[in-house]
């Protein structure tokens, strides 16, 4: 029997060979649709486009007439689209509803070529045409010349909304402008056509005066000139049309036949539209826009212009003669070629037949007796495969099982260790500070700081590693201007760069440039590979950040992006270890140049690609190695989840976590910037919220010497301490039992006897997820652990001191702003409402605080409590700065007397509201007036 494979090769083969020989190799197919094919114009462009599709044999051109119909037009450009055509021409017969079916042509791929008449977008690949406003202002130049600068214009236009007519009537008016004593009375469309034209001409003799009619188109202003004739009128007006067309119908003809003054060459660039068309399909450079000059043809150049064409045109038709006579030839050779190899083609087949039926008549029964033996074989190996396949899945899944739960141990040891280094780290830093400690100790207890934060280091990138893992690790970005960014990320390694004698520079194409990153993660990554460049890089040698804009090739979400470039010239990476470099636990030998705990490049790169970015790296060794992060431009690849609120940009998101800061505490002060001063006259108060007792104590000792402290080990019980103390500030921690530190915020900042006190809140969860959900409570500020003792007493004091300042403020100035952003919603309600009780009670002379507490839902310790806190001030100094302010627009503007104002504003003597008001606002109210 035959081979089946070789059969198959034998028909496969000689339908290859008919196929290439009978139609030999594809043609690109263009479909060309034409607004309407009724005059001499059209035609001609036709003529012209098929001439010269007789040079390009690899395209097929196909052309519809819309019939001057929209809704045709757009149906037959929909069939091009089923038809599967490599490229469209256009002639839009309007602009405005041939937009829509154009732009859905290009975003699909298919190259489009806009014609004659313009869409009103830029979605074409190019466009071809008469500039059509030079065109309008060559024509009202050449009429402003026949009037000598004076009289009136019957404008024929084109179809009203086509491209064409409005750019030759805006063209023709803008240089017409110029001459005050030229107007256009009237301006009618003819739609291109002569029937129109007369009509609207007819009318026009009727009602109007004017001296020059101005056509679209030839044709147009020959019909004018024909309704002008048949009234004995055609020798009044001077006629201007445009196309410039030859031939018996053309505009040539008319102005030599002196039907017309001047007409104005309106080229049809068939000729051109087939050129670029071959370009574009061919990837060839080719210009977008593609404007044709124009002439005037009038009595001067009509002839010589028509001597011109009409050579051409002879020329154009010996091309077509020839073309015709060599298609003729091209096809017997066509068909003599296809015979012969048909022929060849069947005999060589005939042969490798009988070859074929001989050898596998002879090998028929050896086949078999293989076959039928390497069946069995395979059926045994499928067993043992399939078996080996099972034991080789169910390793693999104890595998990473194993491996899961120890990742999973490690990270929530991890949590806890956070607590512990607070413990360590906060004391170290205060013995480092400490003028009693020799400086011997203190470089020992330095180093203890130093690996301290290096352990926290660690433990962050194995948390971060086991969220990307898990893809819970979410995106932040905000809009930052990475040049600032990157310069402060370089100021952080210049003195190391000083210190190793390493020349580090940075260098950017552009002096500003706002990406949307996620500054904490973006940090990481740049630390991370900063720090291993200046880690292999000698003496001497070079470190060098480069920032640059780049087109991405095949666009997406995304068409450029920043390219930031970080290469060193140290030992570099052997070949063999580059296309690992990025695996997670992958450390390569000491001789290359990237050693550790295996997790800093591929949480790098866990990074990046959150940012929907890339990292590259090149490496040689000896010469060093380049590693280049990519990062989009703009935010549409970005999802709303993955762009960080606002808010929380404003908060300080992209402030540097504590295990990664790089802290030298023997460079620091002499101490004394440990000393924080608290309230002069008495010590404010301050609540300790913590059920760690070490870390609580902690705290308590920082704050101690400045502060009254109150302690609580829940937010329970947090609650209850702040009822019966009122506090002037918390300082809590997030996670504790019955009670965390989120719940208790929540309903202290939604009771209005408590919203005004500020609250700092303490996690060992950095996660800014969770900063979000402390500033969505109400939370004043947000302390990650481990935390500086410093940086605490700093907050504390911050706070307490915008505290103060507000109360100055209500204390010392005319008037204030309830509105005041330092002031929380509920306290901004409350002091409205306030002020409008006591605005109300003004005529009651005995109105008490009992009674105004009841009012505002307060006892009188509550309200006395709040109204300190809040304004420094108790109710009834409160209650008559308010009565004083009343009284000031009253001075200014009323006309009444002192002590009418002073009964007015509730005051029981004009003498006692003197006294008060000069006390307040150092000055008597007779002089403030």
């Amino acid at each position: 029997m035959i081979n089946s494979k070789s059969l198959t090769f034998i028909f496969l083969f000689l339908a290859i060979t008919v196929r290439i020989s009978i139609f030999g190799s594809d043609k690109f197919k263009i479909g060309f649709s034409q607004c309407t094919t009724e005059d001499l114009w059209r035609e001609t462009m036709h003529r012209e486009m098929l001439i010269e599709l007789a040079f390009y044999p690899n395209m097929a051109l196909e052309i519809k007439d819309a019939q001057n119909d929209n809704t045709l037009q757009i149906n037959q450009i929909k069939q091009f689209l089923n038809q599967g055509i490599d490229l469209l021409i256009v002639s839009p017969n309007e602009s405005a509803p041939l937009t829509p079916i154009v732009e859905e042509v290009y975003n699909q791929g298919i190259p489009v070529i806009v014609i004659d008449r313009k869409i009103m977008s830029n979605a074409y690949s190019a466009f071809i045409g008469a500039d059509n406003y030079k065109i309008g202002q060559e024509a009202g130049r050449y009429a402003a010349r026949l009037l000598k600068g004076k009289g009136d214009i019957f404008e024929i236009t084109g179809l009203s909304g086509s491209s064409p007519a409005i750019e030759r009537h805006n063209g023709f008016s803008d240089v017409l402008s110029a001459y005050p004593e030229i107007r256009i009375v009237e301006s009618e469309a003819g739609n291109w056509n002569a029937a129109q034209a007369r009509i609207q001409m007819a009318k026009a003799i009727e009602t109007l005066d004017f001296d020059l009619i101005y056509a679209h188109n030839d044709v147009m202003a020959k019909g004018a000139y024909l309704t002008a004739k048949e009234r004995n009128l055609e020798k009044k007006y001077y006629f201007l049309g445009i196309d410039g067309l030859s031939g018996q119908e053309g505009g040539i003809q008319y102005v030599m036949d002196k039907i017309l003054n001047a007409t104005f060459l309106y080229p049809t660039g068939g000729k051109e539209a087939l050129n670029i068309a071959q370009q574009i399909l061919h990837k060839l450079p080719y210009k977008k826009e593609n404007l044709l000059e124009t002439v005037v043809i009038d009595s001067t150049n009509a002839k010589v212009v028509k001597l011109q064409t009409e050579q051409v045109v002879s020329l154009q038709g010996k091309i077509e003669s020839q073309k015709n006579v060599l298609d003729v030839q091209i096809s017997k050779y066509q068909s003599q070629k296809i015979l012969l190899i048909i022929v060849l083609t069947m005999l060589f087949a005939n042969v490798i037949l009988v070859v074929l039926v001989f050898r596998a008549f002879r090998n028929k029964i050896k086949a078999n007796v293989i076959l039928e033996n390497q069946k069995q074989e395979i059926e045994k190996q499928n067993v043992e495969i399939i078996s080996q396949r099972d034991k080789l899945i169910e390793v693999s899944n104890k595998l990473e099982e194993a491996t899961q739960a120890k990742l999973r141990f490690f990270t929530n040891i991890s949590h806890e260790f956070r607590t512990p280094l607070t413990l360590i780290s906060g004391p170290l830093e205060d013995l480092i500070k400490s003028e009693e400690v020799s400086v011997k100790h203190k470089r020992q207890f330095a180093l203890m700081h130093k690996n301290t934060l290096r352990l926290l280091k660690l433990i962050n990138q194995l948390m971060d590693f086991r969220k990307l893992e898990n893809e819970k690790m979410q995106l932040e970005a905000g809009n930052y201007d990475i040049v600032s960014f990157v310069k402060e990320v370089q100021e952080a390694f210049m003195d190391l760069a000083k210190k190793n004698e390493i020349n580090f520079f940075f260098q950017s194409e552009f002096k500003e440039c706002f990406v949307w990153f996620d500054w904490d993660k973006l940090d990481k990554v740049i630390f991370n590979v900063l720090s291993n460049a200046f880690k292999f890089t000698m003496k001497g040698g070079d470190i060098q950040i480069t920032l640059k804009k780049s087109h991405v090739p095949v666009p997406i979400n995304y068409e450029e992006e920043v390219i930031l470039k970080i290469s060193d010239t140290g030992k570099g990476i052997s070949r063999e270890h580059l296309p690992k470099l990025f695996d997670r636990f992958y450390q390569v030998g000491k001789s290359d140049s990237i050693t550790g705990t295996g997790l800093g490049l591929p949480l790098s790169k866990g990074f990046v690609e959150l940012h929907h970015g890339k990292i590259e790296v090149e490496s040689t060794v000896g010469m060093g190695t380049t590693f280049f992060i990519h990062l989009p431009l703009g935010k549409k690849h970005l999802t709303s989840g993955e762009m960080m609120d606002e808010k929380v940009v404003r908060e300080g998101k992209h402030e540097t976590p504590e295990g990664d800061k790089t802290v030298d505490l023997l460079k620091e002060g002499d101490g004394n910037s440990n000393k924080v001063t608290g309230v002069e006259n008495h010590k404010q108060v301050v609540l300790i919220v913590e059920d760690h007792k070490d870390v609580r104590d902690y705290i308590k000792e920082s704050l101690a010497p400045m502060y009254t402290i109150f302690e609580a080990e829940n937010g329970r019980k947090g609650l209850e301490i702040i009822e019966e103390e009122n506090p002037d500030l918390v300082v809590s921690d997030i996670m504790m039992p019955e009670m965390d530190g989120l719940e208790m915020t929540r309903i202290l900042k939604s009771d209005v006897k408590t919203c005004h006190i500020p609250v700092i809140l303490l996690t060992a969860r950095s996660s800014v997820e969770q900063r979000i959900e402390g500033l969505e409570e109400g939370a004043d500020s947000y302390i990650p652990k481990p935390f500086n003792s410093k940086h605490l007493q700093v907050r504390v004091k911050k706070l307490l001191e915008l505290r103060r300042t507000l109360h100055e403020k209500y204390r010392g100035t005319e008037s204030f702003d309830e509105d005041d952003a330092r002031i929380s919603h509920l306290d901004k309600k409350f002091l409205k409402k306030l002020s409008a009780h006591i605005e109300a009670n003004l005529d009651k002379e005995e109105f008490s605080v009992e009674e105004l507490g009841s009012l505002l839902g307060l006892s009188r310790v509550h309200l006395y409590r709040k109204i300190k806190k809040l304004t420094g001030m108790s109710v009834s100094e409160y209650i008559r700065l308010i009565k004083l302010r009343m009284a000031l627009p009253l001075l200014k503007t009323s006309g009444k007397s002192v002590s009418e104002i002073a009964y007015e504003v509730g005051f029981s003597s004009p003498s006692y509201f003197t006294k008060c008001f000069k006390e307040q606002f150092g000055v008597s109210p007779s002089k403030f007036s």
